[in-house]
């Protein structure tokens, strides 16, 4: 069954994202996907979000969505930078650098919206007979996200996203 994704709002996943992003040890694993194997945190949200809901992102979809983040990525990935750059020794605060946090933020925002464009340009199945919050089988949205990502082939990777999927609820 497919149906037009017309639940995904900007703020809708943002609010979802902010939520997910901070539960248990979410957070950790998607900066190390995103640090060692290049993943954009957005997307392993956006798939997140697919399992949760019981919606399959195909490989050519994710393709689809993932391009034009890609391609609207570099000044946030400049801005990433600069901010680990100017990060403070622990135990200090310092407003240049909280301020690099929040246009991170901003862009981390702009980029979703862009992402929440494409899939809702998309046609995406509902898992049959299915309700939202369905975990407990296999989606295939990992799978394509781990061929998007070239992950076959790195254990480590899998691994934590295995961890990662634990952590949903």
């Amino acid at each position: 069954m497919t149906r037009n994704n017309s639940k995904l709002t900007d703020e809708g996943f943002w609010q979802y994202s902010v939520t997910t992003y901070q539960r248990n040890d979410i957070a950790p694993i998607a900066i190390t996907l995103q640090d060692r194997f290049g993943v954009n945190v957005n997307i392993l949200l956006l798939v997140c979000w697919c399992i949760e809901h019981g919606v399959i992102i195909n490989l050519l979809q994710l393709r689809y969505v993932a391009e034009e983040v890609s391609a609207k990525s570099g000044p946030l990935e400049v801005l990433r930078r600069k901010r680990k750059a100017a990060k403070p020794k622990k135990g200090e605060l310092t407003e240049a650098y909280e301020a690099l946090k929040q246009q991170e933020l901003t862009l981390e925002r702009e980029q979703q919206a862009v992402l929440v464009q494409r899939v809702n340009e998309c046609q995406l199945t509902q898992i049959a007979g299915q309700g939202e919050h369905v975990t407990s089988m296999m989606n295939a949205s990992i799978a394509a996200f781990i061929n998007l990502y070239q992950l076959k082939d790195k254990a480590e990777a899998r691994a934590l996203l295995s961890l990662l999927l634990k952590q949903l609820p």
